[in-house]
C-alpha cells in the first residue's frame, strides 16, 4: 500500500481512525517506513511500516506477499521481549487501500542519534573506550534478551543503534530479527557483509542463524567504536590496516575482546552473550591468562604493498567449503574483472632407473618371473614308493612259500 502525507490511516477491524502518516522515512524493497502522529496522545510521533508493492495491481493472495505479511507479524513478536532498547509496539491495524485489507505496524519513534553519527564527531578518533565497552555491555544485555525469547537480531550495524537522550542505546531496523535456526522469510535474507556474520550472509536455509552470528556483529561494531573505521568484508581479514593498528594500540584486553568475537568461524567465538557479559568492563578485560584467550589473535589485516597476483591469493579463503565461502570475485583497480590464473600443469613423474649390479646397487630378485626348476627325485617319489611296496610283497610271499615247503 502507498502512504501519503497528510493520509489518517482507518483499521478496518475496529473502525478507529487513529494514525495520520507526517512524513515518509525509507522506502526499501519489500516495505515502506514513514513517521506518523497518534491522534489519541496528542499527536505524539510514532514509526509506521507497511508492505511496498512493485506494482499497485497486485494479488494479495500471493506467496510473496503473503511472507512480507508473516514477516510484520514476526516483527512484532520480537518487539514483545522484554527489553529497553527495542520500541514498544503501539498498535497492528490493517488499513483497506481498495485491494484489501493490509498489514501495517505501529511503532514507538525513537529520538536520538544513529551510533555512526556519534563516531563521526570523534573525527575519526574512534569514542573513548570506556564508553565504547559501556555501549557494548547494554547491547549485550538486550541482544541475551532476544537470544533468550528465540531470536536473533542479524545486523548489528552502527546505522541501527540509536543513541538517545542521557545516552540510551535503543536498537531500530527490527525487521531484520529472525528466529534463530529456522528459515527466514523472503524479505529478511539481506543483510549488510561488514558486519553481519560469514556464516549468514546470503544464506537462506536458517540454520546458521545463532548467537554467534550476533556475536561476531557485537565484536566488528566495537571495533568501530574504538577505531572509528568500518570493517571490510573480507572473512579471514575483517579489519583495515587503519584499524587493526588502533586496536593493537589500546589496552590488550579490547584487542582480544575483538579478536574473539570476529572469528570466522563460529565455534572459535563466544558461545554466548552469557560468556561475554563478564568481561565487558574496564576491571575485567581479559588478557593472555584469561581462559579461552591463550591462542586468540587479532586477525592482521592483508599486506597491501603486495602485488595484484599475490593479493588475490591472500583473499581467497582458507575455509573448508561450505556458508562461510562468500569471498566476493577478484576484480582489477579499474573495476573489470581479474583475468583468471591458467590451469595448473600435473608434475609427470620420473621413471625411476632399473638398479645396476655394478654401481654397486643391490639388486632384488624378480619373483614374477617363470618358476625355478625342482629336484628330479621330486617327481618320482611316488612310483618309488609303490615299487618298494610291490618288493615287500614279493618277498613276504616268497617267504610264505619257501615256509610251507619245509
Amino acid at each position: 500500500m502507498s502512504l501519503r502525507q497528510g493520509d489518517i490511516l482507518k483499521d478496518t477491524r475496529s473502525g478507529e481512525q487513529r494514525f495520520r502518516i507526517a512524513s515518509l522515512l525509507s522506502e526499501g524493497r519489500s516495505f515502506f517506513v514513514a513517521t506518523g502522529e497518534d491522534t489519541h496522545l496528542e499527536d505524539m510521533k510514532v514509526t509506521l511500516k507497511a508492505i511496498r508493492y512493485e506494482d499497485e495491481s497486485r494479488d494479495p493472495t500471493s506467496d510473496e506477499i503473503q511472507e512480507r505479511s508473516r514477516a510484520l507479524e514476526i516483527e512484532l513478536q520480537a518487539l514483545t521481549v522484554e527489553t529497553s532498547l527495542l520500541p514498544e509496539p503501539i498498535d497492528f491495524i490493517h488499513v483497506d487501500d481498495g485491494n484489501g485489507p493490509e498489514p501495517v505496524l505501529v511503532l514507538e519513534f525513537i529520538h536520538g542519534k544513529t551510533l555512526r553519527q556519534e563516531v563521526e564527531r570523534t573525527n575519526g578518533k574512534g569514542m573513548d573506550p570506556r564508553r565504547a565497552l559501556a555501549i557494548t555491555h547494554e547491547l549485550a544485555l538486550g541482544l541475551k534478551a532476544l537470544h533468550k525469547a528465540g531470536f536473533a537480531f542479524r545486523d548489528l550495524n552502527p546505522d541501527h543503534v540509536i543513541v538517545g537522550l542521557d545516552d540510551n542505546i535503543h536498537l531500530v531496523g527490527t525487521g531484520n530479527i529472525a528466529p534463530i535456526s529456522k528459515r527466514p522469510v523472503v524479505s529478511k535474507t539481506g543483510v549488510s557483509d561488514r558486519y553481519s556474520a560469514p556464516e549468514i550472509r546470503h544464506e537462506r536455509s536458517g540454520k546458521f542463524i545463532r548467537p554467534q552470528a550476533d556475536i561476531y556483529s557485537l565484536g566488528a561494531l566495537l571495533s568501530f567504536m574504538l577505531t572509528g573505521v568500518d570493517p571490510c568484508d573480507r572473512i579471514e581479514s575483517p579489519l583495515e590496516p587503519e584499524a587493526y593498528k588502533k586496536l593493537t594500540d589500546l589496552n590488550e584486553g579490547y584487542a582480544l575482546l575483538v579478536a574473539r568475537c570476529i572469528q570466522s568461524m563460529a565455534k572459535w567465538r563466544f558461545k554466548s552473550i552469557d560468556a561475554m557479559l563478564p568481561l565487558l568492563t574496564p576491571q575485567t578485560l581479559p588478557s593472555r591468562s584469561t581462559r579461552g584467550f591463550d591462542k586468540v589473535e587479532l586477525q592482521k589485516p592483508f599486506d597491501l604493498n603486495l602485488d595484484r597476483t599475490a593479493q588475490n591469493r591472500a583473499a581467497r579463503s582458507k575455509i573448508s567449503s561450505g556458508p562461510l565461502i562468500s569471498v566476493p570475485r577478484d576484480t582489477d583497480n579499474d573495476g573489470q574483472d581479474a583475468p583468471e590464473r591458467p590451469p595448473r600443469r600435473k608434475k609427470r613423474r620420473k621413471k625411476k632407473r632399473p638398479a645396476d649390479p655394478k654401481d654397486g646397487a643391490i639388486v632384488k630378485k624378480d619373483k614374477s618371473g617363470p618358476p625355478a626348476k625342482q629336484p628330479f627325485w621330486k617327481g618320482c617319489f611316488p612310483w618309488l614308493s609303490f615299487s618298494i611296496l610291490l618288493l615287500t610283497s614279493a618277498l613276504i610271499a616268497l617267504i610264505s612259500v619257501f615256509y610251507n615247503a619245509h
